[in-house]
């Protein structure tokens, strides 16, 4: 269940974590967590967020593990198969994607930014990651995909920033920040090591870019 969403399962979730406290996340804030998996980034919020808290997937035994792994009762982990976020119109906070855009068509895409915008409270944000042609290490993974001829493979999507300012224009969003997957902009919280023995400290990339949206 931990590797089922990429491996790093502790150490991703801090760099998740990191991020939307840089972006402005409270204690008290409703985040929604869209693609939540088997819950790294509840995890790694658990003791310190005091706020509600919705992850949904499409698999309900990453659910079941991230509801038992992260031990908060109050914490709602939702199953849906529907391109939906089962909350109440303009209750949370702040909607977050973290590697969901990058494995969806768009026209899902923006089916799911719709929904996040009717979820949102005025002035609340959009957070998503997302891969970029424009970013040379994010070429790799087009190269890889390149290389995958299984016609089930898992998809892989690029998004444009031109992409991103037509979405966001016509469903009458602001672009807050686009943050290049190369460039360091995340206060960490804890300090890790990667895979590769990296060790990750103070302000920090997050690997895939980062697009904030306002409503």
């Amino acid at each position: 269940m931990e590797l089922i969403v990429g491996g790093q399962y502790e150490e991703i979730g801090i760099l998740e974590a990191s991020a939307l406290l840089t972006l402005g996340l409270k204690p008290e804030s409703f985040l929604v967590d869209v693609g939540c998996g088997s819950g790294r980034l509840a995890y790694a919020l658990a003791g310190l967020h005091s706020g509600r808290y919705v992850g949904t997937d499409i698999l309900g035994e990453a659910l079941a593990y991230a509801k038992e792994k992260v031990g908060r009762s109050d914490w709602e982990f939702i199953e849906t198969m529907e391109i939906a976020i089962p909350v109440e119109s303009a209750s949370a906070d702040m909607v977050c994607f973290f590697s969901v855009f990058s494995h969806l068509l768009d026209e899902d895409t923006y089916r799911f930014l719709i929904e996040a915008k009717r979820a949102l409270k005025k002035g609340g944000l959009i957070i998503f990651s997302y891969l970029d042609f424009d970013v040379p290490s994010h070429w790799t993974v087009f190269e890889s995909t390149l290389a995958n001829k299984d016609p089930k493979r898992v998809l892989n999507k690029f998004m444009s920033k031109s992409g991103i300012k037509k979405f966001t224009e016509m469903l009458g969003l602001e672009v807050l920040a686009i943050y290049d997957g190369y460039i360091p902009w995340i206060n960490l919280i804890k300090d890790f090591k990667y895979t590769d023995g990296r060790i990750a400290s103070g302000v920090v990339e997050f690997g895939q870019s980062v697009c904030v949206l306002r409503l």
